[in-house]
């Protein structure tokens, strides 16, 4: 299974030792052009974390405690300064679960990146700047990240400039409001089965930022359509009802318009698995000065699920979980090879 087709983004550069000889030396090719002159990303070399693991960490916001579970190596990096990425649960679920199915901690450990994974309270997110009974401070869980970023940051080695978020579900709502609000504070933002709140109080993009969107279009929760509102009988979950959303070409096209990213891309991803009745199309849209861009990957066929994954959640109520695809790839590939250069 692979991330992002052929993983071309984190191509490995090898050195091939040259063999001495006698005969005259062919006149050298012509130098390869600066990647970041030319408007495109350079390859992400690989540091494993060999020794990757996972500590539970407590931590005071505002006097209310909070927790989240630190994945990294213990020995310092080959060169310090490792990525991070804060991860973000969906709702009803835990930062155990979201480490134990999402298959982010191989994604990670691959390239020598920490991953925190926060706990929401209430098993939820405030995604939505709106205040509710069980949430009355909105902003209580954008405190949360930014008060781990400046934790990690000052007592680990987790390069300041290489901090991205990703999220799940709710999650998803979360780390694209965080994205949204605090472009300044990340290099990149994925999200999968999540979409930008809406109304009545609606988030859009205050800045550039780079942003990976997953979505499977026969989402049976949250319709890739958006949700105006709940239907009738929606069960709350993680204590809350869902909050409304914008659709998910919508929420992509407001952070295409923040970037400059105008030059589109429409691809047909092949198949990369056994058929299971779901098909991949992505679509990309870059700002050609800067190198910023937008994905947004289409699942056809699947569900309100983590491509990949292995949540245990009946796909009567989920839908599909597609295997054309690993979500934990994709996302640890574009948050790894993506910068906002301003």
């Amino acid at each position: 299974m692979v991330g992002l087709p052929q993983r071309c983004a984190l191509a490995i550069a090898v050195t091939t030792a040259l063999t001495a000889c006698t005969a005259p030396e062919p006149a050298a090719p012509p130098a390869p052009a600066d990647p970041a002159a030319a408007g495109e990303e350079a390859p992400a070399a690989l540091r494993p974390a060999t020794d990757a693991v996972t500590t539970l960490r407590d931590i005071s916001v505002a006097g209310t405690p909070r927790s989240y579970r630190l994945r990294m190596a213990e020995s310092p990096a080959e060169h310090p300064g490792r990525p991070l990425i804060l991860v973000l649960h969906g709702k009803g679920g835990s930062a155990a679960e979201m480490e134990r199915y999402s298959g982010l901690n191989a994604a990670a450990d691959a390239h020598g990146v920490a991953a925190a994974y926060l706990q929401g309270a209430n098993e939820g997110w405030g995604a939505s700047p709106q205040p509710t009974a069980l949430r009355p401070d909105p902003d209580a869980d954008i405190d949360f990240a930014r008060a781990v970023i400046d934790e990690l940051t000052s007592t680990t080695q987790i390069d300041p400039d290489r901090v991205a978020v990703a999220g799940f579900s709710e999650g998803g709502l979360m780390a694209l409001r965080l994205a949204a609000e605090h472009p300044d504070w990340f290099t990149a933002a994925a999200s999968v089965a999540g979409q930008l709140p809406g109304p009545p109080v609606p988030v859009q993009p205050s800045g550039p930022i780079p942003l990976l969107s997953v979505y499977g279009d026969a989402d049976p929760l949250r319709p890739i359509d958006g949700l105006t509102t709940p239907p009738e009988g929606t069960p709350p979950i993680g204590q809350e009802p869902p909050r409304p959303t914008i659709s998910t070409a919508d929420t992509v096209n407001a952070f295409c318009r923040a970037g400059g990213a105008d030059e589109h891309r429409h691809e047909e991803l092949p198949d990369t698995d056994q058929p299971d009745g779901t098909s991949l199309t992505r679509d990309t849209c870059t700002n050609p000065t800067t190198g910023l861009r937008v994905e947004s990957i289409v699942v056809h066929g699947g569900g309100h699920t983590w491509p990949g994954g292995e949540f245990p959640n009946p796909p009567r109520t989920v839908g599909t979980t597609s295997r054309q695809l690993s979500a934990a790839d994709a996302v640890v590939d574009f948050l790894l090879t993506s910068r906002s250069r301003r």
